[in-house]
């Protein structure tokens, strides 16, 4: 039987196995294959093919509020390494590329059309902490916390008890701050918040998570979203989507789907709850029996 360090060890194998197929930075991925080789069909792992479907199933089901075409996009604001404004010529035209309905799938092959790209940075971190679960629950783990950078995915109980997730006080900048705690057993806690990666220019802040629509940072009353759900891959996908739709579409989109909840702090810092979850007084967050 494996002890805990060599489990451990191939949950870690299991992000880098992950990451040599999704990363789009990666030349040998198979994202990049599909990037470089569009319009052609690109034969995949059931794995890459799994993801895409999944996430033209998440564009569909968010009228395009999240799509992972939205590449081009991304590239021009590189946030995460030469931060600026784009020009808006330049982002008009990336933005003809931008459109999931221009991904087909065939058998195990994959097709962009002419020019476009994909990004799996908005689903990746879920899909990979799900296939974790899936390992550590063969493995018989009963209890377990799953960190991949913010998505959060906890396997059982905490020793008979719920397991209490911070949602961050967004801007803040004490480590130990939150707007309030969850308090969750055996669920995946996902936030997409604007004070995660963002720059500052003429006092304006433009964050990382871009309107597809647009080509801008998603600019509505929101700082931040937190799903709750059994899929962490659902919370990744679903926590970028209704943050682009801002709080009215985006809490009406989250209260028709079942067994998935919903955290929204808006801009004055006031926390939106979503039908099946209730907070008490030590801003305590919990889904209602």
């Amino acid at each position: 039987m494996e002890n805990e360090s060599e489990i451990a060890h191939t949950c870690f194998e299991i992000c880098d196995k992950y990451d040599h197929l999704f990363n789009k930075h990666d030349k040998k991925s198979e994202v990049s294959k599909i990037n470089f080789q569009s319009p052609d069909y690109v034969d995949v792992s059931k794995e890459t093919f799994d993801i895409i479907r999944d996430s033209k199933y998440y564009s569909r089901l968010s009228s395009g509020s999240f799509d992972i075409t939205i590449s081009p996009i991304v590239d021009l604001w590189d946030i995460n390494n030469h931060p600026h404004v784009p020009k808006k010529k330049n982002i008009a035209a990336a933005l003809k590329y931008v459109n999931y309905k221009n991904i087909q799938l065939k058998d195990s092959s994959v097709k962009l059309a002419k020019h476009q790209e994909i990004d799996l940075g908005g689903i990746a971190k879920g899909y990979v902490a799900d296939k974790i679960k899936n390992f550590l629950t063969k493995k018989q783990i009963s209890s377990a916390i799953i960190n991949l950078g913010g998505n959060i995915l906890v396997i059982g109980d905490n020793d008979k008890k719920d397991f209490n997730i911070g949602i961050k006080k967004p801007f803040s900048n004490k480590n130990n701050a939150y707007s309030a705690k969850i308090k969750i057993k055996n669920k995946s806690v996902v936030t997409s918040g604007a004070y995660e990666r963002y720059f500052k220019k003429n006092n304006k802040i433009y964050h990382h998570i871009l309107n597809p629509k647009t080509g801008y940072p998603t600019d509505n009353s929101l700082y931040s979203v937190t799903i709750i759900s059994d899929k962490s891959e659902d919370g990744d996908a679903l926590s970028t989507a209704t943050f682009v739709m801002g709080l009215e579409k985006g809490m009406s989109f989250i209260n028709h789907l079942n067994h998935i909840y919903a955290v929204f702090i808006t801009k004055d810092y006031k926390l939106h709850l979503s039908d099946g979850l209730i907070i008490n007084k030590n801003n305590e967050i919990s889904i209602s029996q």
